[in-house]
């Protein structure tokens, strides 16, 4: 774990806020390290902020120990990346062998799981465990209990916590939140609500490079042999036009630099443009980068999306300054420990797993990406020893506050709105941020307010730029 100390004289200083930035399987101590310092200048420097990596990630240890080199999971994201999402559907037969190669990509890692890796963590890194690290974290610090600034998958561990340990809830802010529920009991429906406002999203992007204008946004320059003035609607028929012709011909990428040659096909903008929409401040490169595939070159986006690939060291795990197992490169090697143990067994034939990658199609502009993530757990053989499925109904020491965009790519409103409501009004409060590309100083206040002095913004509250 990581510590950033409060600021202030120690009279002053409120406590400890525990933090994860969500995932499953990002660090919170590599987290600190690069947000700490916002966190803190929010709520005045009054608190330390602690980042702690989960079991099972990054730093905590023992490693589950399915691979024994980090960069064969490296390997496998990248053949997962080349092979792509089946996008745009394909016919049947295409399809069905599209997703024979895609689930025997996507098997290797559970039976490298089965083979090599260490069963007592397999079983011991789920959610619940880690929700009750966190308040024996808080007994050695000497705390009385838990201030906790959860972010995505973050906001499932402190929901969990505060329906586990209730009397233990201090502050509690669970900013862009998932479906907990969902989540544990039923994934394929998790992975449905979790699309519920990529659409949203994405129209913002959109609207946001409109409204910018051509000046600032080359996405708003008509396409070459047009003069018509680009709107919302335009724009999304360039992008299927373009999905539609990088389906029937990938572009050819000669040399990136980086990422030397390949090719560029229809799935990997559709994956560049979803991971995007997580970060407004890359918007503009977005656009320069999708301007840049319809002239056909590529090697922006290429760059994006295999530069990483090129970068990696076979190199031992405990090979580092901590002489100790530590994950560098990002893979979804904590994810699927966590996700899948947490979830029910899913047992789903190639068949099932083709319909719901085209269900999520037809649900998300970006529907096919979230699949492959859901699709990961197929199969999964390890449970997490203890799985949480509810009542989410406890009342808490203090209100949770939960923070929601009106349009998040994969923390949808009605995740909030649902989670708020099962926790009750004794117990929680919404705080909805209305706009996608824009921070809001309204927001701001009201997480400080609530942390430096225990104000709890009224349900419902919405915050506008």
């Amino acid at each position: 774990m990581r510590k950033l100390p409060a600021r202030v004289p120690e009279n002053q200083r409120l406590g400890t806020i525990l933090t994860n930035p969500g995932g499953p399987g990002v660090s919170g101590s590599a987290f600190v390290a690069s947000g700490g310092q916002d966190m803190s200048t929010i709520v005045e420097g009054k608190y330390d902020i602690i980042g702690f990596d989960p079991r099972g990630v990054n730093l905590t240890g023992p490693p589950t120990a399915c691979l024994n080199v980090e960069s064969k999971f490296v390997l496998r994201e990248y053949q997962l990346q080349l092979q792509g999402a089946p996008f745009p559907s394909l016919d049947n037969t295409s399809q069905r062998e599209h997703i024979r190669r895609l689930s025997a990509i996507q098997a290797g890692h559970d039976e490298a799981c089965e083979r090599n890796g260490n069963p007592n963590m397999l079983q011991s890194v789920g959610t619940v465990a880690v929700a009750r690290d966190m308040a024996r974290i808080a007994e050695a610090l000497g705390e009385d209990g838990v201030n906790f600034w959860g972010y995505s998958y973050g906001t499932i561990l402190g929901a969990t916590f505060a329906a586990i340990k209730p009397n233990l809830v201090k502050r509690m802010v669970l900013d862009g939140v998932a479906d907990s529920e969902l989540y544990f009991n039923d994934i394929l429906e998790w992975g449905r609500a979790t699309m519920h406002d990529t659409s949203k999203t994405l129209t913002g992007f959109l609207s946001t490079c409109i409204d910018a204008g051509p000046n600032l946004c080359s996405l708003a320059v008509p396409p070459v042999g047009s003069n018509e003035t680009q709107t919302v609607d335009s724009l999304r028929k360039r992008l299927d036009a373009l999905y539609l012709r990088l389906a029937q011909e990938p572009l050819i990428i000669p040399d990136s630099r980086t990422a030397g040659s390949g090719f560029l096909k229809a799935s990997d903008v559709q994956s560049l443009i979803f991971t995007v929409l997580y970060n407004p401040i890359s918007w503009g490169a977005l656009a320069d980068a999708l301007v840049q595939v319809e002239r056909d070159n590529g090697v922006t986006a290429y760059n994006a999306l295999y530069g990483s690939f090129a970068q990696i060291e076979p190199r031992s795990y405990s090979q580092n300054i901590y002489n100790r197992s530590m994950q560098s490169y990002g893979t979804r090697e904590s994810l699927y420990p966590i996700l899948c143990g947490d979830s029910e067994y899913l047992n789903m034939t190639n068949d099932g797993y083709s319909n719901y990658i085209r269900e999520l199609g037809r649900i998300s502009p970006a529907g096919e990406q979230w699949a492959l993530v859901v699709g990961g757990c197929r199969g999964w053989a390890s449970r997490s020893r203890e799985r949480y499925t509810g009542p989410w109904t406890t009342k808490d020491g203090f209100p949770i506050l939960f923070v929601s965009l009106d349009a998040d790519p994969v923390t949808p409103l009605p995740s909030a709105v649902k989670m708020s409501r099962a926790f009750g009004n004794e117990s929680a409060t919404l705080l909805v941020q209305h706009g996608i590309a824009h921070p809001s100083l309204c927001t701001v206040q009201n997480i400080r307010d609530y942390f430096v002095s225990g104000k709890v913004p009224k349900n419902g509250t919405y915050c506008t730029p």
